[in-house]
């Protein structure tokens, strides 16, 4: 699926946000190969590890540490929670739901308990990174 406007701008400010820690790779788009099913999330972040350029790849079976789908226009919630569901499963351990036209993150470490932040700061405990709402839509 094509990035809208809006989305493709906000993958820009979570990964500015993101990209606070030399202890991740952040990758964007990077297509997930979860037995056997294609899955492309807007963001995936990956422990820091050697990047060889030399034998680059198409996918990746290997879960990120945590993943960012941002709603779309033409996407429901529901389609996306679906998604989360066999994330999980696989063994990535933070999943964001970011909806842009309530400037709200939906964060989903078990799918649930999700919590949901509109302003203000929170830490996501699996990366240990602190986020600031207002960072990403203001």
């Amino acid at each position: 699926m094509t990035s809208s406007y809006n989305q493709s701008y906000l993958v820009y400010k979570i990964a500015k946000v993101l990209d606070q820690d030399d202890k991740y790779n952040l990758h964007i788009e990077m297509t997930l190969d979860i037995s056997g099913t294609d899955y492309i999330p807007d963001i995936t972040l990956y422990r820091k590890e050697q990047i060889d350029f030399l034998h680059d790849k198409v996918k990746t079976d290997k879960p990120p540490l945590l993943l960012v789908e941002i709603l779309s226009p033409k996407q429901a919630v529901n389609e996306i929670t679906e998604k989360f569901e066999v994330y999980l499963q696989a063994g990535v351990q933070s999943c964001w739901l970011v909806i842009p036209p309530t400037k709200t993150i939906v964060v989903f470490q078990d799918i649930q308990q999700p919590l949901s932040c509109s302003s203000g700061n929170f830490t996501d405990p699996v990366v240990e990174l602190e986020v600031v709402v207002e960072d990403i839509f203001f």
